[in-house]
């Protein structure tokens, strides 16, 4: 059984995302578990849009299945549904714009919005959901109860975008209008004059708040109404509520500012909500005992006004773009700094890191300027500004120094993240639990990612991970999933290549992993790595943790144990930098330290630092590999190192064997050729030779054989070629013999693959220069035109001459000639008919295939007669 279900005292916001919800689940039941305001009522008397609602009696607990909760995720807001949210046979769902921690849910759609209604509709909306006027009418009341009609600090962009949508779609405003616009009865108006009379200002931290209070014996419905109707009127910031009603005190907040978070507030009360509307129902207190908590409260919970000016450092300490690295290094030490804004005159074009500067130095790159490694990827703020703005800069950016610019762009100070830690310090330090305390925004809330695992991953790789889980929990380990598996995950691409990530030491883990999968583990002490094989050959590799540094540019890194924050940034692209942990209260959580997520939403690659390409040019061709496999772009900023790193060309440090891999790995890509236009626009075909892909005929060469893979994939059915092989054929063949050898020599290639590609090189021109010469060919021609060509080099010709005359011969040669022209006699038959071994073998086996081809011998007796005839006789 599916449930869809709120918070006790449904507003408008959660019927309509219960509404929304129900178009997502179209079996589930809807069950309102407390009351909802009058005006709610009313409106569902209407059955505009008809909504049929079950009956808490109704629904057997212990049958449901899947519990689907709007508006909130917080158990005790929820009644008797509170004791699902933690049944390990019940998969809960939430929709939720409450920024609340501790999330427990297999799917937790929980975003900054002013209403879970929008949440919703950017839900419907990507799923192409159609809705009724009478449903998007629904829709905008949702999102302007909680919005207060879009004006509310809590309003996003998002809000205002879906009820422009939804008002497009015929939602009707005049009936939206009659619901905001209601009139107090008589109860109401009671509690409303009482309130106003006992209406306080108080200024805390700068900030006016106003509380009000008022006594009643009976109860009075809908008082966030009156509330609000008192906001309107009085034109409040912020204003906090409490009202007896018979035994039980209500807390109604509102807020329109940004310093004034009552969604904390109602938390420290036992209720929630969010920053602008929240509430909270007490049970233990006095009015009187209430209001003294809550004025106790405020001074901790007000956020003191701040602008940027107030906080800022000024003058700023800067570097010039043209600054050496020596000279910034001496600033930094100088000024006891770790961060400099980059200056192009009197504006900021960059910022440079003490890392980066160390880096650059411990690399012998201190005469390069501060321009060619500077962060060039940042954002300015104003003197004026709200200095919470800059929050989101350094905690979800990971920005570590803000520049202040005046409205010419010049610079006029600088914000450190040590400046934002001094200034929240005094709404932390008071604090008895400081992990109760969120901002608002992604870093509130870790993504869970379970539900998404177990639909996307094949059930055996999914129960691995569980197992893998399982252990760690038994050892008291922090374990993660790493790298490629999570972006693959994201992107629902199959990929069963499990990456192991060990906080603490990965090798006894390994061990454990082995003997519980019944399989073996190898292990290699010095890189902390492991790999567990299981008996089905299905492979994990285990890691310890571990952060590495580069003695120098192209080098193999040296590591030391690290936590998986450090192990992730050393690692190359951003979309290559999550994690998903497996252990511990956020089992199966994203961990996303470098914005990862965004960048794969984005479909840009970007670097870590700017050293990234310069410590490991390696990376420049994986950068080119994964920007092609997704179809992706490089960031602008990351093709900048990239054609830095080219200029400097660092690629000649890297091993031939290292470089030989890598441009292996790109042809081995589904769309080679794609890779090789982008390395040929790089120029990265140098470091191989000067001379290839040199003249545009070479690259046309390439271009063909994407479609003579056709036609090799009707024809030829006994060995098919190896298809990165056939485009590094292409890459070298039309070298001269010095060059080849010399970039043969740089890719320290095998003596048997050096030598079979200058076999190649060789028939494939002799066999172009036959086709010149004779214009028919017979038999033989055929058959020694293609019997030397390895089956790649027989492809690479066909692109290479592109003529229907020799691909109606190839035809004929893979349809009567390929495997049927060989010999039946074989070395020891010969030696047994009476021949010495040597040369005379290799004339009496080319002898008897050339018969072969022209018809002549067709049997093993046939052959007995010619080797006799032509080679026995004296």
């Amino acid at each position: 059984m599916q449930v869809i279900t709120t918070h006790l005292n449904a507003d408008f916001d959660c019927l309509a995302s219960m509404m929304a919800a129900k178009k997502l689940y179209p079996e589930a039941h809807l069950v309102l578990p407390g009351s909802a305001e009058s005006l709610v009522e009313e409106f569902l008397k209407e059955q505009s849009p008809p909504l049929e609602f079950t009956r808490i009696k109704e629904i057997p607990l212990d049958q449901v299945r899947l519990l689907v909760v709007v508006d909130t995720h917080a158990p005790e807001r929820i009644g008797v549904f509170a004791s699902l949210m933690d049944n390990p046979s019940v998969e809960v769902h939430i929709y939720d714009h409450h920024l609340e921690p501790d999330v427990k849910a297999g799917q937790a759609v929980i975003k900054k919005r002013g209403a879970s209604t929008t949440i919703l509709h950017e839900i419907l909306l990507a799923k192409n959901v159609s809705l009724t006027p009478e449903e998007c009418t629904l829709m905008v009341l949702g999102i302007y109860q909680d919005t207060h009609s879009l004006i509310t600090v809590s309003t996003t962009q998002e809000d205002l975008i879906a009820a422009g949508d939804l008002i497009k779609r015929g939602a009707d405003l005049s009936r939206v209008s009659s619901y905001m616009r209601q009139r107090l009865n008589s109860e109401q108006l009671e509690i409303f004059n009482e309130l106003v009379s006992s209406l306080e200002s108080h200024i805390v931290n700068g900030v006016e708040v106003t509380l009000v209070t008022a006594s009643s014996d009976h109860f009075v419905r809908d008082l966030a109404y009156v509330v609000q109707n008192i906001v309107e009127m009085e034109n409040l910031a912020a204003v906090f509520a409490l009202v007896r009603l018979d035994k039980r005190i209500y807390f109604i907040a509102r807020s329109s500012t940004a310093e004034v978070n009552v969604g904390e507030m109602a938390q420290i009360f036992g209720g929630g909500g969010h920053g602008s509307a929240a509430s909270a129902t007490i049970k233990e207190l006095t009015l009187v005992q209430a209001k003294e908590k809550l004025l106790g409260e405020l001074e901790r919970l007000v956020q003191p006004l701040s602008r940027i000016k107030d906080v800022m450092h000024a003058p700023a300490i800067a570097a010039e773009v043209n600054d050496t690295i020596e000279s910034v290094e001496q600033k930094l030490t100088l000024y006891n700094l770790n961060t400099l804004p980059v200056l192009s005159g009197e504006k900021p074009v960059g910022l440079i890191t003490r890392q980066i500067v160390e880096k650059a130095i411990h690399h012998a790159m201190g005469k390069d300027r501060a321009e060619d490694l500077m962060i060039s990827r940042f954002a300015v703020t104003s003197p004026d500004a709200d200095f919470k703005s800059v929050i989101p800069l350094v905690i979800e950016e990971k920005q570590k120094l803000i520049p202040v610019v005046d409205p010419e762009n010049t610079l006029i100070g600088v914000v450190s993240r040590g400046d934002l830690l001094r200034v929240l310090h005094d709404g932390l330090k008071q604090q008895e639990e400081p992990s109760k305390v969120s901002f608002q925004g992604r870093a509130g809330v870790q993504k869970n990612l379970k539900s998404l695992i177990k639909e996307r991953l094949d059930k055996d790789v999914f129960k691995h991970l569980e197992s893998i889980a399982q252990i760690g929990e038994r050892l008291n380990l922090s374990i993660y999933v790493v790298g490629g598996f999570v972006r693959d995950l994201l992107l629902n691409i199959p990929n069963q290549d499990i990456d192991i990530v060990v906080e603490g030491d990965g090798i006894p883990f390994a061990a454990s992993l082995a003997e519980e999968f019944g399989g073996r583990v190898t292990s290699h002490e010095k890189f902390g790595t492991s790999v567990v094989i299981f008996s089905d050959g299905y492979r994990i590799d285990v890691a310890t943790a571990r952060m590495e540094y580069y003695t120098h540019p192209g080098a193999l890194p040296t590591v030391e144990k690290s936590s998986v924050k450090s192990d992730l940034f050393r690692r190359d692209f951003t979309v290559n930098c999550m994690a998903v942990k497996l252990t511990g209260i956020n089992a199966f959580c994203l961990i996303d330290f470098f914005n990862g997520e965004r960048d794969l939403r984005s479909k840009e690659i970007h670097v870590l630092h700017s050293l990234s390409f310069i410590e490991d040019p390696c990376r420049l061709f994986r950068a080119i590999r994964f920007e092609q496999r997704f179809g992706f772009s490089m960031g602008k900023q990351a093709e900048a190192f990239m054609r830095s790193t080219i200029k400097k060309r660092l690629v000649d440090s890297l091993s031939g064997t290292r470089l030989f891999n890598e441009i292996k790995l790109l042809l081995n890509e589904k769309r080679p050729m794609d890779c090789i236009r982008r390395m040929s626009e790089l120029e990265l075909f140098q470091f191989v030779s000067p001379e290839m892909l040199k003249a545009p005929k070479d690259l046309e060469v390439l271009e063909r054989l994407e479609s003579v893979f056709s036609w090799a994939d009707r024809v030829i059915t006994a060995d098919k070629p190896d298809v990165w092989y056939v485009y590094f054929l292409g890459l070298f063949y039309s070298l001269k013999e010095e060059a080849f050898l010399k970039a043969s020599d740089r890719l320290h290639l095998p003596t048997r693959m050096k030598n079979s590609l200058q076999a190649d090189r060789i028939h494939c021109r002799e066999s172009l220069e036959l086709l010149k010469s004779q214009k028919e060919w017979g038999p033989r021609e055929i058959y020694h035109a293609f019997a030397n060509l390895s089956v790649e080099a027989v492809v690479f010709l066909m692109a290479l001459s592109s003529t229907d005359r020799l691909n109606q011969y190839a035809n004929i040669y893979f349809a009567q000639y390929q495997g049927k022209a060989e010999p039946s006699l074989t070395g020891d038959d010969l030696v047994e008919m009476g021949l010495e071994p040597g040369p005379v073998f290799q004339s009496v086996l080319n002898a008897l295939r050339e018969a072969r081809v022209m018809g002549s011998v067709n049997s093993r007796e046939e052959e007995v007669t010619l080797v006799e005839e032509q080679f026995l006789k004296s």
